[in-house]
This record gives structure tokens, sequence and C-alpha cells, in this order.
């Protein structure tokens, strides 16, 4: 009776000592992996990198729910989606279109005021959402928004009507002219190549260039281009 308790008492010594090990392995790991794709409140979380985070929780838990599961069966499977989430980093740092691809663009869901019943139906956003986050933006009465935008994480931005400055809009991004960035908001690509040039830059060198409705425009050129 005795050798098959101290039996047992080793074998869960040994399960306590594996789960242990694995536990602050997967710990380093996962923070890691954090840090590498980048700091953002879940909240703040894009599709793309919360697919990616819901992935990496689902997958480091597996070893430690079963021990004969090899800790490389979480391991490799993190790297992998480490991987995709760099390579769609890149990719999108590198192609305005892809970018729009996989994230979206900001839309106006009020613009001057007025409410945009389309982009509601569009992003399948009912009045009770748009009142509730206006709400969590201290705005109680909506007649007092004069832009609201949801922004490509979900979030939305809100202008009062008191507030003075119009939304500037991107109208150049990473060295290529847009000519639509928010939904039903869109500028001629003549007239972006005429305000560049009174501006004495070429498209290709600026990193952004804004444009508000009151003709104000604001500018940063790429790292190296004076």
């Amino acid at each position: 009776m005795y050798s098959g308790a101290f039996f047992m008492q080793n074998i869960l010594g040994d399960t306590m000592t594996v789960t242990l090990i694995r536990s602050v392995i997967i710990y380093l790991f996962v923070i890691a992996a954090v840090r590498i794709m980048g700091k953002r409140q879940v909240g703040e979380l894009k599709p793309q990198e919360l697919v990616i985070t819901i992935l990496i929780s689902a997958v480091a838990t597996m070893p430690l729910e079963e021990h004969a599961i090899p800790l490389s069966s979480s391991v490799i499977p993190i790297l992998i989606f480490i991987s995709l989430e760099i390579i769609e980093s890149a990719i999108s740092m590198k192609s305005l279109a892809f970018r729009n691809l996989i994230q979206g663009r900001p839309v106006f869901v009020i613009k001057d005021g007025i409410l945009q019943q389309r982009a509601l139906k569009r992003l399948r956003f009912t009045v009770d959402d748009l009142l509730d986050a206006l709400r969590q933006k201290d705005v109680f009465d909506i007649s007092e928004v004069k832009n609201a935008i949801v922004e490509t994480n979900g979030t939305l931005t809100v202008q009062k009507k008191d507030e003075k400055n119009s939304v500037p809009r991107p109208i150049i991004m990473d060295g290529k002219p847009i000519c639509e960035y928010f939904a039903n908001d869109s500028v001629t690509l003549n007239k972006i190549e005429v305000i560049a040039a009174v501006l004495g830059a070429k498209s290709e060198d600026i990193m952004l260039l804004t444009l508000d409705g009151n003709g104000k425009t604001y500018m940063i050129k790429k790292d190296g281009k004076n």
C-alpha cells in the first residue's frame, strides 16, 4: 500500500514538474510573440491581428491540457502565425491596395451633421450601435456631432459641431496619391498633384499629405527627402 501511494506521488510530482516547465516555456514564448507583433490594446487590434492573437491563445494551451502532445506542436504553429503576421505587415507597408484589402478603410457614419444611412447598412451598424459608441465618447446628443468615423479597428472617432477644425483626410500615403480614403469622400488625382507641386514636392517623396475641408494641408516627407 505504501509503495503504491509513493508511486502515485512520484507520478503526480513528475506531472506537476512537466506542467510547470511547459507553462514557463510557453509563457515566455507567447510574450516574445506578442512583443514581435507589436504593442496594441485588444480594442485597437486590426481584424487580422485579432485572429492571430486568438489562434496563438488556442494553440498555446494544447501542451498544457495534454502532456502526450509534444511542445513543438504548439511552438511551431505559433512561429508560423508570427511569420504570417510579419509578412502581412511587410506587404501592407509596401502596398496600399493590399493594406486596404486586408484592413479596410475608415468610413464616415455622420458627415457634416448628416447621418450616413448607407454607410451604416454597409457596416451592419445599427442606430443603437452608433448611439452606444457615441455615449462611450461622452456624446449623448447625436445632433451635437459634426463628423463621426468608424476606424479600421471598429472604434468610433467623433468631432463635435463646436470644434472648429475640419477633419483632415490623407491624400498621399507612402508616396502614393489617394483619391478616396474615407467612403464617399474623394478628391481628384489632378488636384492632389497640384497640391504636391505647390508644396514643392513629388508624390513619391511624401510619406503623408493631408487636406482638410478648409483647404489646410499638412505634409511629412520620407526620411532623406528634403
